[in-house]
């Protein structure tokens, strides 16, 4: 038996592939459990997730976890982000077994500037390494490379990138979800994303090509954030199901976080069906792209416009864009990740 614990099911990158993930373990008969600690039916992962395996929301339902804890004293949990290994061996202690495995995935890098009191508590979980000796599954080379300096135990770890968690949906024939051609972003709002790179960043390509919008498929986003003089050339498309399309016929896809990321999903998906893409050196982008043919890593604004407008000179066909999408499928295929992971639980 395998517990999953993690905050919410909510549209983000570990969700993603925690949702992989219970698809996949479901189809080679490995019984499993998802249990959030704030999340509810409601969540945007809930529904796809509930079709392979039991859901429990301990904010709705906290004797479903005692009981099933109680019932699966040997089950190994596999605790998502801080939170979830928080309450991962609290309830494991109270209700399980004190020598239940816990592993514990790391979907988290390095913290903002203003974020003193993630850093101090970083610290504290690198402490509890040692107490608990736990198996540290971290989602990039970043978050490991982070982690470490934050005195994590450098014993019983692994890195597992997450690759291509969303398969592409599209083809060659789909058409332009947009009239107009478009530059895309694809994230929340939020300080570790960058918003302020990305609003400098639109201010000038949007006056350099007048005849572009720019599309943020993202919760949180306001057109009130950007100067009104570009308000008319923005759309906030909110949460898309079927991203795929908009990576698809994107003229580039602008990546400006900062800090905070480890395996930014959006670059492999981004990558899958060929997009141009201009990055900051968040996470483990530099890694990612590094034998990507149209994707570049780049230091500050000026030179992220500068990449894309090479990008804008040179702009590869539809057709070559999707033979090298293919390619970049086989080398992210999620089927490696999943090996991975099957060997590290050891189920």
């Amino acid at each position: 038996m395998l517990f999953h614990i993690i905050p919410k099911l909510t549209n983000g990158g570990a969700e993603n592939v925690l949702t992989r993930l219970v698809e996949d373990f479901s189809i080679h008969n490995i019984e499993q459990i998802v249990i959030t600690i704030q999340g509810s039916k409601q969540d945007f992962n809930h529904a796809q997730i509930s079709t392979f395996c039991r859901v429990i929301h301990a904010k709705e339902d906290f004797s479903a976890v005692k009981q099933v804890f109680q019932n699966h004293p040997q089950a190994r949990l596999l605790a998502w982000m801080y939170k979830g290994i928080f309450w991962s061996h609290i309830w494991s202690f109270l209700y399980g077994s004190r020598t239940q495995n816990v592993f514990w995935n790391i979907r988290h890098s390095d913290f903002g500037p203003k974020e003193f009191y993630q850093k101090f508590m970083l610290r504290f979980f690198g402490i509890g390494t040692y107490l608990l000796r736990p198996y540290i599954i971290y989602c990039s080379h970043r978050s490991k490379e982070v982690h470490e300096k934050a005195f994590f135990s450098k014993q019983r770890q692994r890195v597992i990138v997450n690759r291509l968690a969303k398969l592409p949906q599209n083809s060659l024939l789909d058409m332009s979800p947009n009239e107009k051609p478009y530059f895309l972003f694809v994230g929340r709002f939020n300080p570790q994303k960058g918003p302020e790179y990305l609003r400098e960043i639109a201010g000038k390509l949007l006056c350099n090509y007048p005849e572009h919008e720019l599309l943020i498929a993202g919760v949180g986003w306001s057109l009130d954030f950007f100067p009104s003089s570009i308000q008319p050339q923005i759309k906030v498309l909110g949460r898309q199901r079927n991203i795929y399309t908009f990576y698809q016929h994107a003229s580039a896809l602008l990546f400006t976080s900062i800090f905070g990321e480890g395996y930014p999903n959006v670059l492999a998906e981004a990558m899958a069906v060929g997009t141009p893409i201009v990055a900051f050196d968040a996470g483990d982008a530099k890694r990612i792209l590094e034998d990507y043919p149209f994707g570049e890593v780049v230091t500050n604004s000026s030179l992220f416009i500068e990449q894309i407008n090479k990008y804008m000179q040179t702009s590869p066909s539809q057709h070559t864009r999707q033979r090298v999408g293919q390619k970049q499928k086989k080398l992210l295929d999620f089927s490696l990740t999943f090996e991975e992971y099957i060997d590290s639980l050891q189920i």
